[in-house]
């Protein structure tokens, strides 16, 4: 009797428990209680973490695994609750206003009840490998296979903490185009895109195809395009593409050198205003929608050609500059400055026939994107006499700059990768309408890599 009695407790006990645990998913994003565990004092920011990584600044053992005791702090903003996220956790520094994101790779499902949005974890780094695979920095497990390779579920615990702090609420970056995502320092991290909407939903229907991870593609106001991977498995990949346009929450990630952006869950998904036109608007991001106030023809560089007939006689110096195909701004074309010049010298001049020259504009803008060790001189040509406006150190910032009374190439160029705003201001000038307007100087013997792109007046 005391046999039975104890195994239909048993047996109740275990009903329990497992009707408990069968209500734990449900369609939102669940968040289970953190069952804390032991909190350890981090040692190494996620920053430094992938500096000294990629830079070989970290102590590792034969086998490539880190062999130090390094430990870092980190906040979950992915969610594998409805099978789009495969086998791995996103991770950010901060639950607002990341500097830098990074993905741990796990051999497991079910991974968001352990590690729910918005926990910070603690991640016990020795043993562990942390590199760059397939355009992504990673933290996982030796593998003679792979890159990176997957932790097993029966290791978590060993190498993966969670805190006592309370899950924070993950505050998305928000932009307003795709160029504005889709950069090296969003990897990995959560970002709203406003002004999107997906190229072709009365073709692609559905977000994706039982048990294939497709592409569907996001197409911004400037026609810039992106892949949203969809996976086959996800709960909703039978769902209707939206067929308005809006914001979307998504984990930027690349493959290799290609962006490709994935969403937790159609909440994600906001697209509630009409469709746009592409090219309608969309502010300075690029294309044709800066192409409207061109300073003279061809100067967004997109028609090699068009821009060769601006120039005077002399064209290009010795091949110091050609057309950088699909390296404008938006994935357009530029002018490409690439050479190293004997001496200093123009690159090219622009002929005031056929330029536009309105009357009491206040400024001349371009965007540059490059470096080098000696600095660029635009050459203004007014009623008043020719105006020099040398950028001197240029790249950290977007910069305004005055007319000087020669030209000059002290201080090095260096964006660092990003699209810098120049404006020469020319309030007050009157341009030239006939014989030359605006060249381009450089210094001498040293090497130039730098694209020019969209120069506008205004």
């Amino acid at each position: 009797m005391n046999t039975i009695s104890k195994l239909t407790v048993a047996g109740i006990l275990s009903l329990g428990l497992f009707v408990t645990q069968s209500c734990v998913q449900d369609d939102d994003y669940s968040v289970p209680p953190i069952e804390c565990e032991k909190t350890l004092k981090a040692n190494i920011s996620m920053v430094d973490l992938i500096t000294k990584a990629a830079s070989g600044q970290i102590q590792l053992e034969s086998n490539g695994a880190i062999a130090e005791n390094l430990i870092m702090d980190a906040y979950v903003i992915s969610s594998d609750e409805t099978g789009n996220i495969y086998k791995t956790i996103s991770l950010q520094d901060s639950p607002e206003n990341p500097t830098v994101g990074i993905q741990i790779e796990i051999d497991g499902g079910n991974l968001y009840n352990e590690y729910p949005l918005g926990a910070r974890i603690q991640i016990s780094l020795k043993g562990l490998v942390v590199a760059k695979d397939r355009g992504v920095m990673k933290i996982g497990s030796v593998d003679p296979n792979f890159a990176v390779g997957r932790i097993k579920v029966a290791e978590m615990k060993k190498y993966i903490f969670k805190t006592c702090d309370p899950v924070k609420q993950i505050q998305p970056k928000v932009v307003n185009s795709l160029a504005e995502a889709l950069l090296p320092g969003n990897v990995n991290t959560l970002v709203t895109i406003n002004n999107v909407q997906f190229k072709q939903p009365e073709v692609d229907l559905t977000y994706s195809v039982s048990g294939t991870t497709v592409n569907r593609v996001l197409i911004d106001k400037t026609g810039k395009e992106t892949d949203l991977r969809n996976s086959g498995y996800a709960k909703w990949f039978d769902e209707a593409l939206p067929t308005k346009s809006g914001s979307i929450t998504v984990i930027v990630s690349m493959y290799n050198s290609s962006y490709q952006l994935f969403i937790r869950d159609t909440k994600d998904v906001n697209f509630t205003q009409d469709r746009f036109t592409v090219g309608g608007g969309g502010g300075n991001t690029g294309g044709g929608v800066e192409a409207t106030n061109l300073l003279f023809p061809g100067s967004d560089f997109n028609d090699w050609n068009v821009f060769l007939s601006s120039l005077n006689s002399f064209q290009i110096t010795d091949n110091l500059a050609v057309q950088g195909i699909g390296n404008g701004r938006d994935d357009t074309n530029s002018l490409h400055l690439n050479g190293t010049p004997e001496k200093n010298t123009f690159v090219f001049t622009v002929k005031a026939d056929g330029a536009t020259t309105p009357a009491n504009a206040k400024k001349i803008t371009m965007w540059v994107k490059g470096s080098a060790a000696k600095s660029l001189s635009f050459n203004l040509d007014t009623t008043t006499g020719r105006k020099f406006y040398n950028l001197g150190a240029f790249g950290a910032e977007d910069a305004v700059f005055s007319p000087q009374e020669n030209n000059q190439y002290t201080g090095a160029v260096n964006t660092n990768g990003q699209w810098r705003l120049v404006t020469l201001n020319i309030e007050g000038l009157t341009l030239n309408t006939t014989g030359d307007l605006l060249g381009l100087k450089i210094g001498s013997a040293t090497k130039y890599d730098i694209l020019i792109d969209n120069i506008k007046i205004d």
